[in-house]
């Protein structure tokens, strides 16, 4: 027995639903000439996010197969057994535990231009954000990476340094340190909180073909948006959220509804191009080393489909069900990452050269541990201020180093879907109710390359390699490069990364 379903006039999906003007559909009518039609649209979403952070660390099956290898037994993160690797290799060992919330109050006006373009508004608010760290499960100062007590950190320097030695000294025996606190994790603290105004975003859409005005064609959406950089930008001595980004979004997509189904597919393209006053943008004269500069670019691909159970298109009444699947791939680049705010607003920020050089007592212990700590963060040239530091052996021990916070983030896949409900009970007021979940591919927060070997012709000594020291290091060094963290066995991870996003949305249509 064969069911019969009314035909529908056919309609845009969401994805590409536009507001049209001066539209009399071309058949001269008055009853449906449509001189404007404006949209005013609050929103309020609520985003939560959670993930598990790991770090590199080597593995050997049996440390005493090492023992001539101080390289290996001295590593403080070296993990032993079979039940962690067969042959030696590199594994992920759990630190922290991450969670973040977002609440924003979004403003969005919408405009016909004329047909089959419009005009879009959105003026964001961030209610509030606030960015967490914890130590995972079974991780606490005793056995962390990232906060280590201060016994742990006196027993490192008594190993690595000679009490006495002057600083020149310890400076090279620096690099055999590597018991860093890099910010706090066991006291209160290490929950950090944003808000204000976001960067507002202005934006065209066209639509050539309308399965509306034609139901031959398939409705074709073309737009481009352009996020504005005006919000104060998010920094270590603020609570902004502005990205500092001057932000062009293509989409193409399109529609086309049979009946009461309404499939559709969707492309999407962000070119992120830096404000002069981000601090992704830093940079030094000369030097060739730093390969990220740019923030990540990110492409997307959509498909869904809406459910239509009743449309009336003489009242304007429609009710629809959306299900909405979306791939995307984001570039390495320069990045906020769940570790910005923790390591903006570390306490080993502003320490010096001297800061950091170890003091003992006469029986051999650490006067200064929690400043020996911080050593990671002379580690890096950028951190250097006003300029970089190529060469530790050459710079003052007044200088202070201070870390933006920013992350050159690896590659990686996004996947998310989404349920959303369209309630039209007139053609003036619409409200809108959204879930969605979006899932992150694991991928490494911290991924800095050493830098890049330059032109023979401006090094001081030619050859093939990338230069961390000596006269050529200024030139071939990347200057947000720190071994402390980016270099291969040291790098952080960020696992089971998603975000929940509830919204809710009303439109006033005239």
């Amino acid at each position: 027995m064969a069911i019969s379903l009314p035909v529908l006039s056919a309609n845009a999906a969401e994805y590409t639903d536009l507001l049209d003007a001066a539209d009399d559909f071309d058949d001269f009518d008055k009853d449906t000439y449509n001189p404007f039609d404006f949209n005013l649209e609050p929103s309020f979403q609520y985003d939560i996010s959670s993930a598990k952070i790991s770090r590199e660390a080597p593995c050997v099956p049996n440390r005493a197969d090492y023992a001539g290898q101080p390289g290996v037994m001295n590593n403080p993160r070296l993990v032993e057994g079979q039940g962690r690797c067969s042959t030696p290799e590199m594994v992920y060992n759990r630190e922290m535990d991450y969670e973040y919330s977002q609440s924003t109050l979004n403003l969005a006006l919408r405009a016909g231009l004329y047909k089959d373009l419009e005009l879009r508004i959105d003026v964001p608010f961030v209610i509030g954000s606030s960015a967490t760290l914890k130590y995972a499960d079974g991780v606490d100062a005793a056995n962390s990476s990232v906060d280590p007590s201060n016994d742990r950190v006196n027993a490192d320097a008594r190993n690595v340094f000679t009490r006495g030695n002057p600083n020149d000294v310890n400076l090279r025996e620096l690099d055999g340190f590597s018991m860093y606190r890099y910010f706090d994790l066991a006291n209160e603290g290490s929950t950090y909180e944003r808000s204000g105004f976001a960067d507002p975003t202005i934006g065209l859409a066209w639509a050539p073909f309308n399965d509306q005005r034609d139901d031959t064609k398939a409705t074709l959406l073309i737009g481009m948006d352009y996020t504005m950089p005006i919000a104060p930008i998010k920094r270590a001595d603020n609570d902004a959220v502005g990205q500092g980004q001057h932000m062009l979004h293509w989409k193409l997509a399109s529609s086309r509804q049979f009946d009461w189904i309404n499939p559709y597919f969707g492309l999407e393209y962000f070119l992120p191009l830096l404000a002069s006053d981000s601090p992704m943008r830093k940079s030094y004269p000369g030097n060739q080393g730093q390969v990220i500069e740019n923030a990540p670019m990110r492409g997307d691909i959509t498909i869904g489909t809406e459910f239509i159970p009743f449309e009336d298109a003489e009242t304007g009444a429609r009710y629809a069900i959306d299900l909405r699947f979306t791939m995307g791939y984001v570039s390495e680049g320069r990045d906020y990452t769940p570790l910005f705010d923790h390591l903006a607003n570390s306490q080993c920020n502003r320490k010096t050269l001297g800061d950091v050089m170890p003091q003992f007592d006469t029986n051999g212990n650490l006067t200064n541990p929690a400043d020996v700590a911080c050593a990671w963060i002379v580690q890096e040239p950028g951190n250097a201020s006003p300029n970089a530091a190529y060469d530790l052996s050459t710079t003052s021990k007044s200088t202070p180093f201070q870390t933006d916070g920013l992350m050159t983030v690896e590659d990686y896949a996004t996947f998310a879907g989404q349920l959303g409900v369209y309630l039209q009970p007139t053609e003036y007021f619409q409200i809108k109710a959204l879930v969605a979940l979006k899932h992150r591919q694991e991928h490494f927060l911290t991924n800095s390359r050493t830098g890049r070997d330059a032109d023979d012709a401006l090094e001081v000594t030619p050859d093939d390699t990338v230069d961390l020291t000596g006269p050529d290091a200024a030139l071939e060094r990347n200057p947000v490069y720190n071994a402390t963290f980016d270099s291969s066995g040291n790098r952080f991870r960020v696992q089971e990364y998603n975000t929940w996003s509830f919204l809710v949305n009303a439109a006033l249509q005239f």
